[in-house]
C-alpha cells in the first residue's frame, strides 16, 4: 500500500503546485496528510489478492463535491475553504487507488492514465512520466473545454513532475 498512496499523495500534491498557490512546505504538509489519511482510510480496505475489491471505497473524487480525504487533507496547509480548494483542482477528477495501479481520468469520459503499475518492473517515476505522456494526448477535447481550469501545457507538465 505504501507505493500506492505515495503515488496518488504526491499525484494531488503536483495538481496543487500547478497554482502556484502554497509553499513548497505547505505542498509537503498537504502530500504527506493525504498520505497518512488514505493509509488510515484504507486499511480494512485493502485487498492485495483481490484488487477490485473496495475499488469504490478507494476512489477519490472531486467533481461537485469535494472529496472528504482532499478537504481534511487542505485543512491541514491552512486551505479550510473547501469551495477554494476545489478550484485548485480539475473540474471532474477521479483517481483510483488499489493494490498494485494507481490511476485517474479527468473529465467523466476522459483517458485513464495510469499512474503506478506494480505489476510492471520498471521504476515508478518512469513509469508516471511514459505512461501519463502518452495517454493524456488523446484529451483534447476535455482539456480545451473552458469550463476545466488546466490547460494543455499545464496537463503535460503535470505528467513530468516527479514528485
Amino acid at each position: 500500500m505504501r507505493h500506492e498512496v505515495r503515488t496518488a499523495s504526491s499525484f494531488l500534491m503536483d495538481l496543487l503546485r500547478l497554482g502556484n498557490i502554497l509553499s513548497k512546505q505547505d505542498l509537503e504538509i498537504f502530500r504527506s496528510t493525504m498520505e497518512e489519511l488514505m493509509r488510515d482510510h484504507y486499511q480494512q480496505h485493502w485487498f492485495p489478492d483481490k484488487p477490485c475489491k473496495g475499488s469504490g471505497y478507494r476512489c477519490i473524487r472531486i467533481n461537485h463535491k469535494m472529496d472528504p480525504l482532499v478537504a481534511k487533507a487542505g485543512q491541514s496547509c491552512g486551505i479550510s475553504d473547501v469551495g477554494f480548494l476545489k478550484t485548485l483542482f480539475p473540474n471532474e477528477l477521479t483517481l483510483w487507488v488499489d493494490p498494485r495501479e494507481v490511476s485517474y481520468r479527468i473529465g467523466e469520459n476522459g483517458s485513464i492514465c495510469v499512474l503506478y503499475d506494480g505489476s510492471v518492473g520498471t521504476d515508478v517515476i518512469d513509469r508516471y512520466m511514459i505512461t501519463c505522456k502518452d495517454s493524456i494526448r488523446g484529451l483534447d477535447n476535455i482539456i480545451m473545454d473552458p469550463r476545466n481550469k488546466l490547460s494543455l501545457e499545464q496537463l503535460n507538465l503535470t505528467a513530468f513532475v516527479s514528485s
